[in-house]
């Protein structure tokens, strides 16, 4: 019997080690709400790590996705008077060796354009290879 255990990020953040071990290569940060629906909607793991701990295999639904803010809102929100506001900051993660997708929602702050700009990276899916 295999003892499952929470989900971890390693390698400074650039690694997440899912519940069953396997590890999952950063690919780009700051997905559009779009991107997240079609990216899960194809297959990918969707998972939430909140403050209090991670939900793994999360469905796509309303209730998670409220949180799941545009790039032009985040930088709003980041300029307005509610820059404490906490929102899901979506992320793109590759199985290594593999192509099989997760979709990381992670509790942040937002974040101003130039930050969201920053943590972009292109990218291509399906992976395919």
């Amino acid at each position: 019997m295999t003892v499952e255990e929470e989900p971890q990020y390693a390698d400074d953040g650039e690694v997440v080690v899912g519940p069953d071990g396997s590890r999952w290569n950063f690919v780009t940060g700051w997905l559009e709400p779009d991107e997240v629906r079609r990216i899960v909607k194809a297959g990918a793991v969707l998972a939430v790590d909140e403050c209090a701990g991670w939900r793994w295999g999360v469905s796509l639904d309303d209730e998670v996705m409220k949180q799941v803010v545009t790039s032009e809102m985040s930088h709003k929100l980041a300029r307005g008077k509610y820059p404490e506001h906490v929102i899901f900051a979506p992320t793109l993660w590759r199985k290594d060796g593999g192509t099989d997708a997760l979709v990381v929602l992670g509790e942040e702050v937002p974040n101003r354009r130039k930050v969201i700009e920053e943590r972009r990276e292109p990218y291509k899916f399906p992976f395919d290879d």
